[in-house]
């Protein structure tokens, strides 16, 4: 088998297991309940985690997010936090260590110093956004979209109403993420 067959094949195998993207195109591995969660986002419109410090939740979500963009054709991924503090340096942080070190070069444009991923520009990426302004989350429209909440027990309720109204499709994904802090959040 040629190396343009084996990086085909991998990419196709991909598709249907975001466990094997993440082992076998970004070299990272998983515990197994992170592949339960990666799994649970590839079948489920909606999925929750809530759990204690430091295990790995927001390394889960950045590997969602490479999943999910190089994946679904056209797709839009949009991740946020409570703080552009936690946007920037926690879950962009871990995109662009596994887009580096990835075995199989990804291709599109990561931004230097902002959190975005194109790989058609306008068409085809991933963005960090970080407000309380519920109108930024307005106007994404798409087959496949996947909008990730890191710490969002932290998150206010307008911005969950407003990512609501984006997720529309049948191919839209939510993962919220985060310490069960507070109880009467979504």
């Amino acid at each position: 088998m040629s190396k343009a067959d084996e990086i085909k094949e991998s990419f196709i195998n991909s598709l249907r297991d975001p466990e094997y993207f993440t082992k076998r195109i970004l070299n990272k591995q998983l515990w197994p309940v992170q592949a339960e969660i990666l799994k649970s986002v590839r079948d489920n419109p909606r999925t929750a985690v809530r759990s204690c410090h430091g295990i790995g939740k927001t390394f889960t979500a950045a590997m969602c997010i490479l999943w999910f963009l190089y994946t679904h054709e056209k797709a839009i991924v949009l991740s946020t936090a409570p703080t552009w503090r936690q946007v920037e340096k926690l879950i962009w942080k871990e995109i662009r260590s596994a887009y580096r070190e990835a075995i199989i070069p990804l291709g599109g444009s990561l931004a230097p110093k902002s959190p975005e991923l194109h790989l058609i520009q306008d068409e085809w990426y991933a963005a960090g956004l970080s407000t309380n302004e519920p109108d930024r989350f307005q106007g994404f429209h798409e087959e496949h979209i996947l909008c990730v909440v890191d710490e969002a027990a932290g998150v206010n309720i307008d911005i969950f109403e407003a990512i609501e109204g984006i997720l529309t499709s049948s191919g839209a994904r939510l993962l919220l993420i985060g310490n069960p802090t507070s109880i009467g959040t979504p």
